[in-house]
């Protein structure tokens, strides 16, 4: 019986080994690297994309951003209502809720899903129309709401953070 796989011309030691004994496949023949056998490969049988396992950079800074700035807005607003201006207090509140209302969903930026950093981007953006309004009118507190606004909806809409709230979930 022959071999039916010859060796590589340019091996003379493995033609002399084959021929001496033809049982033995030659060992220059590559095997098949599938994803089976490679577990350098990230997509198995039943396996999906390695997946974060804690919250990227990225998202905890647009957290931070969100919960300071909401805070500045609430005790800014506590102070003018402190200081018997009522009207000015609620029209200050007025102008920043969608920084407020993002401010309670970054509590949920752990467990949340897509929705909730869609919900806080387009919020966001809302509240930089609002700081550029409050810029146009002359009021110099717009620029800090439009800036943290801006940084907010840079940071949730790069794609670690995308990766972080489109995770799969277990229940």
């Amino acid at each position: 019986m022959s071999n039916q796989f010859p060796s590589p011309p340019h091996d003379p030691q493995a033609n002399q080994a084959n021929q001496a004994n033809p049982a033995n496949p030659p060992s220059g023949l590559p095997g098949y690297p599938g994803p089976a056998q490679d577990p350098a490969y990230g997509y198995g049988y039943g396996y999906g994309p390695v997946v974060p396992q804690n919250m990227p950079g990225v998202v905890r800074a647009a957290q931070i951003v969100v919960w300071v700035l909401s805070g500045l807005v609430l005790l800014g607003t506590i102070g003018i209502a402190a200081s018997g201006d009522p009207q000015t207090a609620g029209a200050a509140t007025g102008v920043n809720l969608c920084l407020l209302v993002a401010g309670g969903f970054a509590f949920t930026f752990k467990n949340a899903g897509n929705g909730v950093r869609v919900t806080c981007i387009v919020l966001m953006s809302v509240q930089i129309a609002f700081g550029l309004g409050g810029l146009a009118s002359g009021n110099p507190g717009g620029l800090l709401g439009l800036l943290g606004s801006a940084a907010s909806v840079i940071l949730l809409a790069q794609g670690a953070a995308g990766a972080w709230f489109k995770r799969p979930r277990t229940h």
